[in-house]
């Protein structure tokens, strides 16, 4: 039989199968995506004084975003 194929229960977390057969690495735990991702979060932040920074923050906290640190 071929392993490609075998079914799985729902609910099953197939990533473990995954990672033990093909080394399988989520992108949330490299660092290179880590990286981006903080790259991008911070990109409107640039061009805003301290003020404003501290409102961006204060609205992206009522919205129950996630920022990567």
């Amino acid at each position: 039989m071929n392993n490609d194929y075998v079914w799985t229960k729902p609910g099953t977390d197939i990533s473990l199968r995954w990672r033990t057969q093909y080394g399988w690495i989520p992108p949330s735990e490299t660092q290179e995506f880590r990286d981006k991702c903080k790259y991008l979060q911070e990109l409107p932040l640039r061009n805003l004084d301290d003020g404003a920074k501290e409102m961006y923050e204060i609205v992206l906290k009522r919205a129950k975003v996630v920022r990567i640190k």
